[in-house]
């Protein structure tokens, strides 16, 4: 009994957050002077996996992919013509902030994100 207990919470402790909704806040270029950008996340979340958009914008979403909620943890990609970028974030006091690396025409750029949620 004391095992199954144990299991159950142990289940309930890592299971993934909630993130599905809509995100807002900023991007901060790290690597471009420090550079604040307007930064919208639409998310849409089933079990561990999150699908969505991202962009600075409601008209300038691209679709995410490769997402994944592990605990409070959230990671994605976002891939166009000549942009890829990696977001890792972390659910944060109703914040999603962390680290975004992104390779834009051949150039590597650093930012640090923080949005949250508004729908």
């Amino acid at each position: 009994m004391k095992l199954l207990l144990t299991s159950l919470l142990l289940t309930l402790s890592i299971s993934a957050a909630d993130i599905g909704g809509k995100w807002a806040g900023t991007y901060i270029d790290v690597s471009g002077g420090n550079k604040t950008e307007p930064l919208l996340m639409i998310l849409t979340q089933d079990g561990n996996t999150i699908t969505g958009t991202v962009g600075m914008t409601v008209e300038a979403q691209m679709p995410i992919g490769n997402g994944k909620v592990d605990g409070n943890n959230v990671t994605f990609d976002v891939t166009a013509e000549e942009v890829s970028i990696h977001y890792v974030l972390r659910l944060v006091d109703e914040h999603l902030k962390g680290q975004v690396k992104a390779v834009v025409a051949g150039e590597k750029l650093d930012g640090t994100l923080d949005v949250k949620r508004v729908e």
